[in-house]
């Protein structure tokens, strides 16, 4: 990224830089001490099937060596020490970095130490580097002669080359970790406040030294729990004990500047490059009125969203910062822009329709919660276009052409976000569908004939999240061949056909449509049994173990609803057998209803089932129970069977 040419000098002075000096030689890897040797277990957690002994973090912030000449890029320098304790645990013996386009890897240096000492280097084609996108890249690393008892030793620097990306330091990991440090070295010249988290209680321990050229902060940690990995948990970012140390202000005998020092100071830091991005629009307002059209406000708003989702490709870079040298109209020429980059296009596009639009700056609530108590703009990995219309605010996200207007991606509803104003930033909450706008229904009209074979047609209808979730995901052709191949592992006994599948993203909607037929050889001649709950269940307990063994809440992506309804008629001759159970459950996590009904004719019946799962997190004990109840009720529920025989 690069900033407002008046502010680059000043700006890359306040970039964190190497770990030491710039050409300083990496370290050689610690001695294993006699202690790290004899380790085979960890006390209190008996199962580990391999551990973190250390892993240890240095930063130095630009001015602490006044020696150093070089002030971009910055790094940060790693080192981590792993023991293997059991056969499972020789799979953390591929180690996988994430880093991207900012953050460039440098300097990895690996071992294998094997138990009778023999030492082994990571070669260099143990490293695979894979880009998951424009941006985005991970490198994984295989360790060689990896077995029960070996120590991994791995170090690395990460290069970065802006602050808009800066991130806690994770404690924890998803193994116990014996101990955990991070160092900062801070100029006297420079303000940080401290940010930490530890949602398991973790002692997280501070100390500060002061020396002539500023102050160094060491943060650790001591034996801590490995992270609970358990269906529909929290992610990583919400369990793990983490800190930072954020640039607040440059401070001199004349001057002070503010940096990360309050979100008015973010928002008018970053606003400076969106301000030049903006500037450079002709062609944008040449373009706006034809893309616009003559109509109400909200048909414009409507025709701007679409043009800008659907015709400028996403390039999949991420966060709320832009180029300032990157022009608006380069944007809307290239047809090609990141997300900040699309929605700057959309609100300057929607000011000159005449509308008042505003930024909004948004984050993923499956990256991890957020706090806005602090004012680190790389919380926010989304920018979105908020416009009035009718009196009723509307969020616009045009970086997913699978999205509607208005609607918003499930990790994003309900979720913190913030008005980036320089004046007066305001923190929001965004809006949430109700669970019933997140539907899957099916329909279901089937007939068995004189000789016990069920035909018919099906219909299934997503709204909502679950819509989202599909909508060009794949290509048409493919998409049909995967709904036939979800339909066939739900109705075994059939044969599908003439699968169509129509998919809305203006509408949010996924309709799928088919035939069935009973093969031949499953049809019995004197006997059926229909699971009725299909294609939607039977459903199987997605949370199995007991409120006192479970260490976190559940977490759905969404709130939801659920509907089936089985429209079956018989042929003369057959009848009903045995059939579920009318059932109503309602509690606090939601409800499960069933009906049966038979009609009059004595040669057809109606069969209904609902859930309805009106919230998205269980966090207590009690409340985990009451959806583990519910889910359970489902289960037993769709287990029950319809069965007709001929008389």
């Amino acid at each position: 990224m690069t900033l407002r040419r008046s502010r680059t000098v000043f700006l890359a002075a306040l970039i964190l830089t190497v770990s030491g000096l710039r050409g300083a030689k990496a370290a050689d890897f610690p001695p294993i001490t006699p202690e790290e040797k004899a380790l085979t277990a960890v006390p209190g957690e008996p199962n580990a099937p391999a551990v973190v002994l250390f892993k240890k973090g240095e930063i130095v912030m630009e001015g602490y060596y006044p020696s150093a000449v070089t002030v971009l890029p910055s790094y940060l320098r790693v080192q981590v020490r792993l023991k293997v304790l059991t056969e499972a645990g020789k799979n953390n013996g591929e180690v996988i970095l994430s880093h991207n386009d900012e953050e460039r890897l440098t300097r990895f240096k690996g071992r294998t130490v094997l138990p009778d000492g023999r030492v082994i280097p990571v070669p260099e084609d143990a490293k695979f580097f894979r880009k998951t996108s424009r941006r985005s890249l991970t490198t994984a690393v295989a360790f060689p002669a990896v077995q029960v008892g070996a120590i991994l030793d791995y170090q690395y620097e990460l290069e970065f080359h802006t602050i808009f990306r800066l991130k806690p330091w994770y404690f924890s990991e998803e193994l116990p970790v014996r101990y955990s440090e991070i160092v900062y070295r801070i100029p006297t010249a420079l303000e940080v406040q401290e940010w930490s988290r530890a949602p398991l209680r973790e002692k997280i321990q501070r100390r500060v030294d002061r020396n002539a050229r500023g102050y160094v902060t060491t943060a650790w940690a001591e034996n801590l729990p490995a992270l609970p990995d358990e269906p529909y948990g929290p992610p990583f970012a919400d369990l793990a004990a983490q800190m930072i140390l954020l640039p607040s202000a440059s401070k001199g005998r004349l001057i002070h500047i503010s940096l990360f020092e309050s979100w008015q100071a973010v928002c008018a830091l970053l606003g400076t490059s969106s301000q030049e991005v903006l500037r450079h629009d002709r062609a944008v307002q040449e373009r706006t009125p034809a893309v616009a059209g003559p109509g109400a406000p909200g048909d414009k708003a409507r025709a701007l969203y679409r043009f800008v989702r659907d015709q400028i490709e996403n390039n999949d870079e991420i966060g709320v910062a832009v180029d300032s040298e990157r022009a608006l109209d380069q944007v809307l020429t290239e047809r090609k822009g990141s997300r900040a980059e699309k929605a700057l296009l959309l609100f300057r596009m929607l000011k000159i329709a005449g509308l008042t639009p505003k930024l909004i700056w948004a984050a993923d609530r499956g990256l991890g919660a957020i706090d806005l108590q602090l004012p680190n703009p790389s919380w926010f990995d989304t920018m979105l276009v908020r416009v009035d219309l009718d009196g009723k605010a509307v969020y616009l996200d045009p970086s997913d052409r699978s999205l509607g207007f208005g609607h918003l991606r499930p990790g994003y509803e309900g979720s913190p976000a913030l008005l980036c104003d320089a004046e007066k930033p305001v923190s929001l909450v965004l809006p949430a569908a109700a669970h019933e706008q997140n539907l899957r229904r099916a329909e279901l009209d089937l007939t068995l004939d004189d000789k016990g074979r069920v035909t018919g047609t099906g219909t299934l209808r997503l709204t909502g999240q679950p819509a989202w979730e599909r909508i060009g995901r794949e290509e048409p052709t493919k998409s049909v061949q995967a709904w036939r191949e979800w339909l066939e592992n739900r109705f075994r006994e059939h044969r599908i056909s003439d699968v169509k599948v129509a998919e809305s993203p203006d509408e949010e909607t996924v309709t799928v449509t088919w035939s069935m037929a009973q093969r031949q050889e499953e049809a019995l001649g004197d006997e059926t049994t229909l699971a009725p709950s299909s294609p939607l269940g039977p459903l199987t307990q997605l949370l199995v173990q007991p409120a006192g063994s479970r260490r976190t809440g559940v977490y759905f992506d969404y709130p939801w609803r659920e509907e089936v309804e089985l429209h079956l008629r018989w042929a003369e001759g057959w009848r009903v057998q045995a059939a579920p159970a009318e059932k109503t459950v309602a509690g606090a996590a939601g409800s499960l209803a069933v009906q049966v009904e038979t009609r009059p004719d004595g040669r057809s019946l109606v069969y209904t089932r609902r859930v309805d799962v009106p919230r998205r997190a269980f966090e207590s004990s009690p409340q985990y129970e009451a959806i583990r109840s519910l889910l359970s009720d489902v289960e037993k529920n769709d287990g029950q069977k319809l069965v007709l025989v001929h008389r």
